[in-house]
């Protein structure tokens, strides 16, 4: 547990000794028991509980309360702080973090310079974190994260221990786990993530601990910790009973790690809830929930084929305003279909996608080519499967290694030779491992259904 820092001289030494008789009056002992205990003169512990002292007592004030086996925060907490009127800034410092969000960069410096003009001096040291934490995410914002990671950890740095401070604590951790997480640096972003779990306390806010225990289920899932995961999944459960959204989110993921942990009866529970919901919104953001609850719903019970087919055969897609999501979305239905075999409906749904090939990204149309070669294979429509490999290989660049090696070695296949020279046989054992390590991570494809974390 991280031991957090405070500030003695930020508390007032009354309201310190209030808390501290009240305390050891709870545990029912007396000043001589105590002293005797924690080896601290009478004397002292009096001046303490009287509040006749401003020297930093801060040593012998943990010594009491270990003794009494309570957190020092129960001693020094906020009530005790000597604390500026700065609620009169807080919600000018959300509106900038909101431009900020909505890209209005200009807009929130010029709030934050307002703000700092008109800061006293300790008014100042109280909000430096919430105005460091603005500036974080200006950076961020106009992509410096390195700019933007200095900062944070500046912030997790700042001496002191009260609530306003511990909120910003925990978003620029949980910020710094977001940033690994984005590079694939898991073990570096749990490690943040579980730093900010330490300082959540009472006064977090339900939205900054439920980000933190999300954060924390999505990252052990991904290390293959699912029963750590679901744990901190059902944490998060608890906190989001007020927020509808939040409640769906966390029990769609509560939905995907079971159904990893193969409990496919809680697995279908929690994602048919899931659908429930968003089926009722019927927005661009619900379509795509509905999707992804689609296809793990389908895998649970293929019984469920009319009602995924009216999905994405259907008029839901023509909610979704960006054209390369319907395209995507409908290469998983694809993809499905060709697992199983269903081979007599794809062929539309790739002229479908073909349709919008001017619209979206190369990717996306190496995609469409690739599946339409392995349904020509699968159908024995080898012209029509040598034109599709052939469009594919135009669609790849230069990163696209692994693609544009099968490609080129399905083309080689289709060539009718009697003999195999020792470069197709090579090749033909590089495909077995691709396909068998495809196979053996088929989990992934469930594991980035689930939300990103967040901060």
């Amino acid at each position: 547990m991280e031991k957090k820092i405070y500030n003695y001289q930020d508390f007032d030494p009354i309201k310190v000794g209030i808390n501290l008789r009240t305390a050891r009056q709870n545990a029912k002992l007396s000043i001589a028991k105590l002293s005797k205990d924690v080896k601290i003169s009478v004397g002292k512990i009096s001046s303490i509980e009287t509040g006749k002292i401003h020297k930093d007592y801060l040593y012998e004030i943990s010594s009491i309360a270990n003794s009494l086996n309570i957190p020092v925060a129960d001693i020094l907490n906020d009530d005790a702080l000597f604390k500026p009127p700065i609620e009169k800034y807080t919600s000018d410092i959300g509106l900038a973090q909101q431009f900020v969000t909505a890209g209005l960069i200009d807009e929130a410096k010029r709030l934050i310079d307002k703000i700092k003009n008109t800061l006293h001096s300790k008014e100042q040291k109280w909000l430096r974190s919430a105005l460091l934490f603005t500036q974080a995410e200006i950076y961020t914002s106009g992509g410096n994260p390195s700019e933007a990671n200095v900062i944070y950890n500046r912030i997790i740095d700042i001496p002191g221990n009260h609530s306003l401070l511990n909120h910003y604590k925990v978003r620029s951790l949980n910020a710094l786990a977001c940033g690994s997480f984005n590079q694939n640096k898991i073990i570096e972003a749990l490690r943040f993530t579980e730093r900010a779990h330490e300082f959540s306390d009472k006064n977090l806010s339900a939205e900054q601990c439920y980000n933190t225990y999300l954060n924390m289920a999505l990252l052990y899932s991904f290390i293959g910790y699912i029963d750590i995961a679901i744990y901190h999944a059902h944490n998060a459960e608890k906190l989001s009973q007020e927020n509808t959204h939040y409640l769906m989110e966390i029990r769609f993921t509560l939905g995907i790690l079971y159904m990893i942990q193969e409990d496919k009866e809680r697995a279908f529970s929690y994602v048919s809830e899931s659908l429930s919901f968003h089926q009722k919104i019927k927005d661009s953001s619900s379509i795509k929930h509905m999707y992804k609850c689609f296809y793990i719903l389908y895998q649970i019970d293929p019984r469920k084929y009319s009602e995924i087919r009216d999905f994405f055969e259907g008029d839901y897609l023509s909610i979704i305003e960006k054209d390369s999501f319907q395209v995507e979305y409908l290469h998983s239905w694809i993809e499905l279909l060709l697992e199983e075999k269903k081979l007599d409906n794809i062929e539309p749904l790739l002229y479908w996608c073909l349709k919008l090939e001017d619209e979206v990204p190369a990717q996306t149309n190496y995609k469409t080519y690739w599946l339409a070669s392995n349904f020509y294979k699968m159908s024995q429509q080898k012209t029509k499967q040598n034109d599709a490999l052939r469009s594919a290989l135009l669609c790849v660049d230069e990163k696209m290694i692994k693609e544009k090696g099968l490609i080129l070695f399905e083309l080689e296949k289709l060539k009718k030779t009697e003999t195999k020279s020792p470069f197709y046989e090579a090749a033909s054992l590089f495909q077995d491992v691709i396909q068998q390590y495809e196979h053996n991570y088929s989990l992934d494809k469930l594991l980035y259904l689930l939300p990103k974390p967040r901060y």
